[in-house]
């Protein structure tokens, strides 16, 4: 991942973290906001990667999230599992380019989760009848509103353009002093050159490859990243004189488990991949009891009831989920494609490629299957294989593709011009799409590898009462809005829920010009 220094204090970059809620009941959704700055606060354009760890008070992981950041910023949730035991969470914020200056350099939010079906409940955690305030609500006059009611706020509106995020949640009865739903970054400085490449056009992974005979080569050997979740995906990069190799992901994979290939017909390779870097978890802080009021068993209960409720409704109302495009590597206006279907009469691969495809012929020499093209418009005689691809895996040997299963061919593309794909020229490009999309060449090499999934782009669940088809639906979302916006020159919608009680609706953010924004105000369902 090394290949040039950088010096940390010049591009300084830090992150805040905006949560919707700092106590929380199993069952519920944990949301939050981040936004990736310069040190002047305006929106970082080093990073296009952030990532968001949750972390017990013994360090354990409960998850790890990754944002691919638009315009700095990036929005995710975290249904909160009744697995998890009552007690103090932290959740961590960062970049790979923050963690190359410290591993200590990240942002951190402390949010209290309570399980109210855990029979024994943490140690950390008292009843009490000691006197604390019960509520964060404000004692003043508040606008009344009915249930399920639509109400239309404007009294925010500025000129205002930059990053921020919309919140309408009910006030929270428990009242446990955890701080700020907002957690300011902390910047540090770094007095060192720094050799780690920031993720400034996507999200890098990196490795390097040794050899098994002392002979072979290490510089200029091809490398294939291909994603499992999208077949018509493939990346490619070559190595150093190091053995050293990274791919640049300008957009997420889409499959948990991709795999890397070796371009080379000699198998005494071995590749390994490089770690990400992580955030160091020196001593945390033991947290002192915290003693709740002996009234706030009955908030607790009517949350729990209240969220296994809406979970009940969760087909009906899920949050939407933009899926990403399923861009192919290869343009697919550069393939002729032949549907094998509507060739019914020929039982195998070199029948169709003879009877069929007139541009390529085989041939069989000394046992090794191979494809040509007739590059009749090329003057330079080419004789390197076609780039060979079945099911998106990476075609090293030709006769591999004599051990696919001819009936299970769903189609055949080609293009019959010289093809540059990394630093190989190809005769040209023959693809091969099976039925079932499952062909596995099990006489090449391939190293899979654990990949996290970025959280896909979403929209919170809102509902319509303008239509009748929620009449006999129960509501008790206690978070009635979540939303990032670029702008508050527009007023903002929603519909109150079946829960009674005080809402606070807030604002929270950055101006372009870098300056924080916090803005709320307060209303009451009857």
């Amino acid at each position: 991942m090394s290949s040039q220094t950088m010096d940390w204090n010049l591009y300084k970059e830090t992150m805040a973290l905006q949560v919707n809620a700092k106590t929380l009941i199993t069952g519920e959704k944990l949301r939050y906001s981040l936004y990736c700055l310069q040190q002047n606060n305006q929106t970082s354009k080093l990073s296009k990667v952030a990532y968001v760890k949750c972390i017990d008070t013994y360090g354990k992981e409960i998850f790890i999230h990754k944002h691919y950041l638009e315009n700095g910023t990036a929005s995710g949730y975290f249904f909160i599992p009744t697995e998890l035991k009552t007690g103090t969470y932290y959740l961590l914020t960062y970049t790979q380019w923050m963690l190359s200056a410290s591993p200590l350099n990240f942002t951190s939010n402390e949010l209290l989760i309570i399980n109210p079906y855990q029979e024994n409940q943490n140690e950390k955690i008292r009843f009490d009848t000691s006197t604390v305030p019960s509520s964060t609500s404000p004692e003043i006059e508040l606008k009344n509103y009915s249930k399920r009611e639509a109400i239309t706020f404007s009294d925010f509106i500025a000129h205002e353009k930059g990053n921020f995020t919309i919140s309408v949640r009910k006030t929270n009865a428990i009242n446990v002093p955890f701080g700020s739903l907002f957690s300011l970054p902390n910047p540090t400085s770094n007095n060192n050159l720094l050799t780690f490449l920031p993720e400034a056009k996507g999200e890098l992974i990196s490795g390097k490859i040794q050899r098994l005979d002392s002979l072979l080569p290490l510089e200029n050997i091809g490398i294939a990243l291909l994603d499992k979740g999208n077949k018509d995906f493939i990346q490619v990069t070559s190595t150093n004189n190091k053995g050293h190799f990274h791919f640049i992901l300008a957009r997420p994979l889409h499959s948990s488990r991709p795999f890397l290939e070796i371009i080379s017909e000699n198998e005494n390779y071995t590749l390994e991949l490089d770690s990400k870097l992580q955030p160091e978890i020196l001593a945390i802080k033991q947290t002192p009891t915290i003693y709740l009021e002996t009234n706030y068993t009955k908030e607790i209960e009517k949350r729990a009831i209240a969220s296994q409720i809406e979970n009940a409704y969760y087909e009906i109302k899920k949050d939407s989920t933009q899926q990403p495009e399923m861009i192919p590597s290869i343009n697919p206006n550069y393939l002729e494609v032949f549907p094998v279907e509507k060739y019914n009469r020929f039982s195998s691969l070199k029948q169709f490629i003879t009877e069929v495809l007139n541009q390529v012929y085989y041939t069989e020499k000394n046992d090794q299957f191979k494809i040509h093209f007739r590059n009749t418009g090329v003057q330079l005689e080419l004789n390197e294989n076609p780039l060979t691809l079945v099911d998106g895996s990476v075609i090293i040997n030709p006769n591999d593709l004599l051990k696919i299963e001819y009936s299970k061919i769903k189609s055949i593309a080609i293009n019959i011009q010289p093809y540059y794909l990394g630093n190989k020229l190809y005769s040209g490009i023959f693809i091969i799409h099976t039925t079932d999309g499952s062909f596995e060449d099990s006489s090449t090499k391939k190293w899979n590898t654990e990949y996290i999934v970025p959280l896909y782009k979403q929209q919170a669940y809102a509902p319509d009462y303008n239509t009748t088809s929620l009449d006999r639906i129960p509501d008790y979302r206690t978070q009635l809005l979540w939303q990032q916006t670029t702008t508050l020159n527009q007023p903002f919608s929603f519909y109150t829920s079946d829960v009674e009680g005080i809402y606070e609706i807030s604002i929270y953010g950055y101006t372009n010009e870098g300056q924080f924004v916090e803005k709320n105000s307060f209303f009451k369902v009857e």
